[in-house]
């Protein structure tokens, strides 16, 4: 079932990209870039500089002086480099001047395709000897030490050992890659178990499979597997910093002492049976509630603007707590800060200095170079930071270590060098936060669409100007609740005294007030509305559901400038009120036409100026809740979305309660026939969707068309 989201996703976005200029396709000439929430490439000022190319090993005195397949890369605490040189069969030892000063082949020369390596804080190292099932343990010398095989263990172990990539802690312990687990290892070669496995989460579908399936069928019940992980290294933190294929809670990760992912994440897979309900709200709704919610690492677009979706072959974290990750589809080189946001992109695919063919391993020394190795073109490509990334980092530092006065004022002077540097904007503000600056927080944070620490200074302020305010504030909410009160009274006084006149004037047309009091009415009592409209539907007034839709698309168009920033669903910059227009008016527009069709051949009673006026009913609810909640929303911030979208939803459910209900009083159906032509009605939606698609795309095709012959008119006959 993933295989086949994930295709369809990539089909989805493959159109998408074929039919619009992807922002990524633009940005691609960028070298050094960053992508916010929105996925669109920021360029930034050269952060990395090639400083060196290694492509063998120099004056060394070995038959084979150029690297062939090499599969890993180390850098030790005195900036040793170790090749894992697999197609060669050893490890080649670097010096801090990148000069040879050792080749190991291993315990008798014995190496077989080895593909990892971990040195200690002694310079002894721990060689994945993938083919000959073992890991091997030599000094700095290469002098065999001890070797560990399959692990011994009290529970049979099905699966060959082969190890791949591995870390030894400070405790001894030695972690290796095995599928979708991390296996420790103690130092005598036992199993300390599995370390690190994702939640696969619970399954509804197959839980009851289970339970209802013969013992024959459920021999053949695919066993769901966690995702695989694909490297591992170890931080100064003593933390375990991974990739995997993980594509649902994210693909990098960072592992706790008891295997629990604490970075950032794209959303959260719960351990227990979970509220379907609250389920579809966290996962559906609040996506469509408030903005910035698509965070990835790495980009799922690469130059060209085709859909991927990212392979981390490696991973690498400096004494800084600076996260640098390649990715192996297309090319780029990837920085992240402890919280998991994008510090720089770089590299690429191809030939020349400073791009890479396949990108095998990379680490980072003490210099804050970063050596990548990339195993087609067999080499190693040294990146040398310049001033203005290692401003970034020693900002980001400076944070982690609580010095924010340090923190803030570093990120000034990445300002200076790059003024739309927006994580330099971010730190300020979370500096500012720190020194309890919250005002000054929310203005620096809302400058870059920073909806995170924009709320926590929010929920911060707003408590100090509660202590400072506290009776005034109670006053001033007594007095908001009696006039909301006596507001909604008024309303209802003067909606049901429209509903009556309306029912009581049988020779009197709906009047332009009368008609919309008599709309809103729906909200108090849906079913009597529409049934007024089915006895009297010759004395509708006709203009009423145009002045729905427009006030309906005014409300729209106020909430999106009037909601609070960090609950509203876009950056102002990015309102179009044409593609406003039509998400609201698509559904109650194009039910019209579709309703029409679905009951005038199934013996429904309904014309089509009572379908329109009901249709544009079903937009009352959108209305009435929106408006008090676009000023509600202003003493809210994302800490209290959850139930936030659960009352902008009811918008959406009261409008297809309204169309439902329509359909069944409009035209006597029973409940159960009204179900049957809900579904013809919203077949027939989606085949109108589709042709206006298809208009849409064949007219944009033929002005191209026209446009080209002009064109070629003018460069041969003017």
């Amino acid at each position: 079932m993933k295989s086949l989201k994930r295709m369809g996703i990539g089909l989805l976005a493959g159109l998408i990209s074929m039919i619009s200029v992807s922002q990524t396709a633009l940005a691609a000439g960028s070298d050094n870039y960053v992508t916010g929430d929105n996925n669109h490439r920021q360029p930034i000022p050269t952060s990395y500089i090639v400083a060196k190319t290694l492509n063998n090993i120099g004056g060394y005195e070995d038959k084979n002086q150029y690297f062939n397949n090499p599969q890993d890369l180390f850098i030790d605490k005195q900036d040793n480099v170790y090749i894992v040189d697999t197609g060669n069969n050893r490890i080649v030892k670097l010096n801090s001047k990148y000069e040879t000063v050792n080749v190991f082949y291993g315990p008798d020369k014995a190496f077989r395709n080895p593909q990892g390596i971990f040195v200690d804080d002694d310079g002894d190292m721990y060689v994945a000897d993938t083919d000959n099932s073992r890991i091997v343990h030599m000094d700095p010398d290469g002098n065999f030490v001890e070797e560990f095989g399959n692990p011994k263990s009290d529970m049979e172990l099905s699966e060959s050992f082969m190890p791949t990539k591995l870390i030894v802690s400070k405790t001894g312990y030695i972690y290796v890659i095995r599928g979708e687990n991390i296996m420790a290892i103690d130092g005598k070669g036992y199993l300390r178990g599995y370390f690190g496995q994702t939640n696969i989460g619970y399954d509804f579908t197959e839980a009851l499979t289970r339970i209802f399936a013969s013992e024959e069928q459920k021999k053949f019940i695919t066993k769901r597997l966690a995702s695989s992980y694909i490297n591992l290294t170890l931080g100064d933190d003593d933390m375990i910093y991974a990739t995997s294929m993980e594509r649902e809670e994210g693909e990098i990760k960072k592992l706790n002492s008891i295997g629990t992912n604490i970075y950032r994440k794209y959303k959260t897979i719960g351990n227990s049976i979970r509220n379907p309900i609250t389920d579809f709200i966290e996962k559906k709704i609040l996506k469509a509630v408030v903005a910035g919610n698509t965070f990835k690492f790495g980009e799922y677009f690469d130059d060209y603007g085709m859909y991927i979706e990212p392979i981390f072959p490696d991973i690498c974290v400096d004494e800084k707590g600076i996260v640098t990750v390649a990715e192996r589809l297309n090319g780029k080189i990837y920085q992240y800060d402890q919280d998991g946001r994008m510090l720089v992109a770089f590299g690429g695919l191809g030939e020349k200095k400073g791009t890479f063919t396949r990108v095998s391993a990379l680490d980072v020394d003490s210099r804050g170079n970063i050596l990548i190795l990339d195993r087609i073109n067999c080499n190693i490509q040294v990146f040398e930071p310049t001033e203005f990334i290692q401003l970034v980092h020693q900002a980001t530092s400076a944070y982690n270590d609580g010095d924010y006065a340090g923190s803030y004022e570093l990120w000034r002077q990445v300002l200076a060098i790059d003024e739309n540097y927006d994580l330099a904007h971010v730190g300020i503000a979370r500096a500012y936060y720190k020194q309890e600056q919250y005002k000054l927080s929310m203005e620096e944070s809302k400058l870059v669409g920073d909806r995170d620490t924009y709320t926590m200074a929010f929920d911060e302020y707003k408590y100090v100007v509660l202590r400072e305010n506290f009776l005034l504030i109670i006053l001033i909410a007594a007095a908001i609740i009696a006039a909301v009160i006596t507001l909604v009274l008024l309303f209802t006084k003067y909606a049901k005294k429209a509903y009556w006149s309306y029912l009581n004037n049988k020779e009197k047309k709906m009047g332009i007030g009368q008609g919309i009091m008599y709309s809103f009415y729906t909200i108090l009592h849906p079913i009597d509305t529409l049934e007024g409209i089915r006895y009297n539907r010759k004395r509708i007034n006709m203009a009423i559901p145009f002045i729905l839709l427009a006030t309906a698309f005014i409300v729209r168009m106020a909430y999106l400038y009037v909601v609070h920033f960090p609950l509203a669903p876009m950056e102002l910059e990015d309102v179009n009120p044409i593609f406003e227009a039509v998400k609201l008016w698509i559904v109650p527009i194009s039910w019209i036409p579709a309703s029409f069709m679905a009951t005038s051949i199934s013996g429904g009673e309904s014309k089509f100026p009572e379908i329109t006026f009901t249709s544009a009913l079903s937009l009352v609810p959108f209305i009435v809740i929106n408006v008090p909640l676009m000023f509600i929303s202003n003493i809210l911030s994302k800490t209290q979305r959850s139930w936030y979208g659960v009352f902008s939803t009811l918008a959406y459910i009261g409008l297809f309660l309204i169309l439902f209900m329509a359909m069944m009083i409009l035209n006597n159906y029973t409940f159960k026939k009204t179900i049957g032509m809900m579904f013809v009605s919203a077949f027939m939606m989606l085949v109108i969707w589709l042709v206006l698609l298809l208009c849409y795309v064949l007219t944009g095709r033929m002005i191209q068309f026209v446009i080209s012959i002009m064109d070629e008119f003018k460069l041969n006959f003017l």
